[in-house]
């Protein structure tokens, strides 16, 4: 029996063999149908590269194993116990599991304080121990408060390791070995664009390396994340200061992408059968949106071969299990069927949910450009021309801007002229709240990250006769929409 065409893996490093990306099968790439892909009359063939098929499910698998293979064959890994890195999801989750089966113990991640509380368990599940670490929202890997300095710093202690994703080269030399020839050889070589969400932009330097190695022709889309829309795993152009990598030079293009439009084409996929997480419909999402662009410009015939074609690969990065409870925060309820009977469940996760009154949380959403144009006294070029000269009271005295969300989200960044009421003690407090800023007289719109919060009170303003309003989809839409924000010092608003 030829136990690698069977996949079969036996003998004591059995688990260690059938991790390795190197001992596996190529993963599937696979093209999406014509209902994913509205260029296909245009002849683009898009294909996804469904890295989530890994034996851990997920991209950061090859460098973690790369990396931790390369410090082992130097004896580095020699009586080491403790692994240390900056991480709040599959990188280092998965070097706990290669650690452990190389005979090291023990893994410790610096997580962000801000992590979502499921991750923080998905780490505990894979046996790692969260760190978590408070530091500015674009930090300097010089920091000493950084998440990475620490690390770094934590990995020199004895029998310690930082395999430092951020500026190991073996991270992306992982997918130069793997990604980038499986590719190159399912599609015989026949390709001419290669798409990845940045990151640690390991995935993209190492791939790219190896495409542009063989052919110049072939061309690449780096997809980076709008500043303050939450995508799990990618970046924003600011936060990419923090890698080491030169991914400037293996990027021929760039787009943009941010919440709603990565968890929605996950979700189109995921009912067509492509089973991958909110990261994946990023890169897709930035590949769509890059191609109509070129299509408007009549340039979609640059990229293609000599038969007309354009093949491009986009890569997915894991499942979307993780971040379920994500897909119903940050899409409409109309993308998903009702329950029936729900009345009748047993298990309800709003049962314990107790608010004031009777509560209509549909009503007085108020659309950001509308809400721009209802509570500003200027065009968004002068409040920005504004902000920058350090200049405030951009919001009519008549109104109020009043921000739910917690002090620290709104000391990161805000609307222009907006003041801070902490959620609960608006809640807990609202006749108070409402005599001390005269709210009865003035007009109200009030924000939170995604619009649930602000709906809430709203409706709880509103049934006490204060004219208000709430921010639909949130700050998180205000900023995709690239609408005005306050962000103190030097970390501007387009960066972050």
């Amino acid at each position: 029996m030829n136990q690698k065409r069977c996949n079969v893996f036996t003998g004591e490093n059995a688990i260690l063999d059938y991790l390795n990306p190197e001992s596996q099968i190529f993963t599937p790439l696979v093209e999406l149908p014509k209902v994913l892909n509205p260029f296909y009359d245009d002849g683009v063939r898009i294909y996804a590269k469904l890295l989530n098929t890994l034996p851990l499910t997920n991209v950061k698998s090859i460098p973690a194993f790369n990396m931790l293979k390369e410090m082992n064959r130097k004896g580095e890994l020699n009586d080491v116990h403790t692994i240390i890195e900056n991480s709040s999801g599959n990188t280092v989750l998965s070097l706990a599991v290669i650690g452990r089966l190389l005979g090291i113990p023990n893994t410790k991640a610096f997580v962000s304080y801000e992590v979502l509380f499921g991750k923080l368990q998905m780490l505990q599940l894979f046996g790692v121990e969260p760190l978590v670490n408070k530091e500015p929202i674009c930090p300097d890997p010089a920091d000493k408060t950084s998440g990475i300095y620490k690390a770094k710093k934590w990995g020199k202690r004895k029998d310690w390791i930082n395999p430092g994703q951020y500026e190991n080269t073996d991270n992306p030399d992982g997918h130069k070995k793997i990604t980038g020839p499986q590719i190159f050889e399912q599609l015989n070589g026949d390709v001419q664009m290669f798409c990845a969400g940045l990151g640690t932009t390991g995935t993209m330097v190492g791939t790219a390396d190896y495409l542009k190695g063989k052919s110049q022709k072939i061309k690449t889309l780096g997809v980076i994340r709008t500043p303050n829309n939450p995508v799990p795993g990618v970046r924003t152009r600011g936060l990419l200061k923090m890698i080491a990598f030169n991914w400037k030079n293996y990027v021929d293009f760039v787009e943009e992408v941010g919440t709603k439009d990565s968890f929605l084409e996950s979700l189109h996929m995921i009912r067509h059968g492509i089973v991958v997480g909110p990261s994946s419909g990023f890169a897709l999402a930035g590949l769509l949106n890059f191609l109509k662009k070129q299509k408007e410009k009549d340039l979609l015939k640059s990229f293609a071969n000599k038969e007309g074609f354009i093949n491009a690969v986009f890569i997915c990065c894991d499942s979307p299990f993780p971040y379920l409870k994500d897909y119903f925060l940050y899409l409409d309820k109309s993308n998903f069927p009702e329950i029936s009977n729900y009345e009748i469940l047993i298990d309800k996760p709003d049962q314990n949910i107790k608010l004031p009154g009777s509560v209509n949380i549909e009503g007085y959403e108020i659309e950001p450009q509308q809400a721009f144009s209802l509570f500003y006294k200027n065009s968004k070029e002068e409040v920005e021309k504004k902000l920058n000269k350090g200049e405030t009271e951009f919001v009519e005295k008549s109104s109020i801007i009043i921000d739910v969300r917690s002090k620290d989200e709104f000391d990161h960044f805000h609307l222009p002229d907006s003041i801070h009421v902490d959620y609960e003690n608006f809640i807990s407090r609202i006749k108070t709240v409402i005599s001390s800023n005269k709210l009865v007289k003035r007009k109200v719109l009030v924000v939170c990250s995604l619009g649930l919060k602000s709906n809430t009170v709203t409706n709880i303003l509103r049934k006490e006769k204060v004219q208000s309003f709430s921010l639909k989809g949130g700050i998180t839409e205000w900023s995709n929409l690239d609408l005005p924000r306050w962000k103190p010092g030097t970390c501007l608003k387009n960066r972050c």
